[in-house]
This record gives structure tokens, sequence and C-alpha cells, in this order.
């Protein structure tokens, strides 16, 4: 799902440094995205299965 191009605007502010002036502008998150690992067997490559007690 691609992101909207425009999302609301929850904080806007500066960052500045002396004469650098920095605008800053803090936005929610529109999805979750995570990255997603498996445990391999070596020998195999296949998932190893953990079963949650």
């Amino acid at each position: 799902m691609p992101a909207p191009t425009s999302s609301r605007t929850l904080w806007k502010g500066a960052i500045s440094f002396g004469l650098v002036h920095i605008p800053v502008t803090l936005h929610s998150a529109t999805a979750e995205n995570r990255m997603k690992f498996n445990l391999l067997d070596k020998s195999t490559m296949t998932r190893v299965g953990n079963q949650q007690v």
C-alpha cells in the first residue's frame, strides 16, 4: 500500500545552530513496517518451528 502524498502534521518546529535554521515537522505513521526473520535449519535450510508454551 503506497503512502499518501500528504499526511497530517502533528508538530512543527525548528532547530537552530547559530546562523543555521532547519525546519522540522512530525507526521503520524501511516503503516507499520517491520522486518520479519525466520530461523532456518543449517543443513536442510527449512524453517525451524518454535512452540510457545
